[in-house]
């Protein structure tokens, strides 16, 4: 779009500041404060009007075109991890046991740098007709944080038509841009599994119920429901992650937990494969003359990319970083709240390739700074171009 900039080099320096001065100070989900504080002082130094929301942590912040018109939001989350960090950096964290390990202080520095590009064509004497939202979320990595945004009733007050965000990749190539309509990301329901049997003699185990066994044939028939319940077209994953039972090597206790999770790309093969959890573990248990208690909760819904919105962004990558950079966007089985915003209004989530060697949530992880004012680039394009497309 003409009114966005071309690259500039204070800008991108003041990028790379912000989002080390974040890594060197993460903040968990929910406790935001200084991270919230950081951005306010931002977006206050380059004159963007933050919005008076009752939000302990995170930031809503507008950049209002000359001309009225409709509003699209751009979201950016905040929170760090509960990781150690092992990078080595000079701007490591600082804080022990904290760390930002999936590259929020990159999305937060992206999403400054695109409100400042959104400012700056504001304006100018071409401005824009409507307005950009500018969600800085807090509480992503515990799935509450687009809830709370969404709670605010800003999105019906603004009246947005879509929303935009982002995810760094580490595992696509440094440079590329990488747009999908339909699911990207997978559903994240969790499961607690409570086998009842009978307790006994490890050297007598006629007289028991062994929930240890039976939890046992429970984590390998999971997996049947992935390779012959599950159409192979459909992409799922049953994991547990968690298998506690007994006290001492010779005694068959009167319980085994199982805790897991339940991942999927497509609503109907969610619903399908809950079902069949269900009638499987209880099957099983009585199977074996045990008894069972179990938990399920639906945590998030899949992200579903709008076609409309996503060829928005598709058409801004291609501006901003070339068709050679813009790539087909691979779904992965990784849940994401955004997807709660997408439940309300049209929006699409794509990627940022950072070619980095570890993956999200690894102590080593990092980010390739390069790709922040593209980021920010491509973010207000997009904006941009939906603005104009709706005006």
């Amino acid at each position: 779009m003409s009114q966005v900039s071309a690259a500039t080099e204070s800008l991108q320096e003041q990028l790379v500041r912000f989002r080390r001065k974040l890594h060197e100070h993460p903040e968990l989900s929910l406790e935001e404060f200084e991270t919230t504080q950081h951005i306010r002082d931002f977006l206050g130094h380059h004159g963007i009007e933050i919005l008076d929301y009752p939000l302990p942590t995170g930031v809503l912040a507008i950049v209002r075109g000359r001309r009225p018109g409709p509003c699209v939001a751009v979201r950016a989350d905040i929170d760090a991890l509960p990781i150690v960090e092992t990078t080595g950096l000079s701007y490591a964290s600082q804080v022990s046991g904290k760390m930002h390990a999936c590259g929020h202080d990159f999305h937060t520095a992206a999403g400054l740098g695109a409100a400042v590009l959104a400012k700056e064509a504001a304006d100018s004497e071409e401005s824009f007709a409507g307005s950009i939202l500018f969600v800085y979320q807090p509480a992503e990595e515990v799935g509450q944080g687009a809830k709370i945004i969404v709670d605010t009733g800003v999105f019906e007050d603004l009246h947005v038509g879509a929303i935009i965000g982002e995810h760094n990749n580490p595992l696509q190539a440094l440079g590329t841009i990488g747009v999908k309509s339909g699911p990207l990301m997978g559903s994240v329901d969790e499961f607690r599994i409570v086998v009842h049997g009978v307790g006994g003699h490890a050297a007598i185990p006629e007289l028991t119920v062994d929930p240890i066994v039976i939890a046992s044939q429970i984590v390998s028939g999971l997996q049947h429901l992935v390779s012959r319940v599950i159409s192979p077209h459909d992409q799922v994953v049953v994991t547990v992650g968690k298998f506690q039972a007994g006290t001492a090597r010779n005694i068959i206790p009167m319980e085994a937990v199982l805790e897991g999770t339940i991942r999927s790309l497509q609503p109907a093969a969610r619903a399908k494969v809950e079902e069949h959890f269900r009638t499987f573990v209880e099957q099983t248990v009585a199977a074996y003359g045990g008894k069972v208690s179990f938990e399920f909760e639906r945590i998030l819904p899949s992200v579903q990319n709008d076609e409309a919105t996503s060829e928005v962004v598709r058409a801004a990558a291609l501006q901003v970083v070339g068709a050679e950079r813009v790539v087909e966007a691979s779904p992965t089985l990784g849940g994401e709240d955004f997807a709660l915003y997408q439940q309300h209004l049209p929006g699409c989530f794509f990627w940022v390739g950072t070619g980095k060697p570890y993956g999200w949530h690894h102590p080593s992880f990092d980010v390739d700074e390069s790709m922040l004012q593209t980021t920010s680039q491509v973010f207000v394009t997009a904006a941009l171009a939906w603005l104009q497309q709706h005006a």
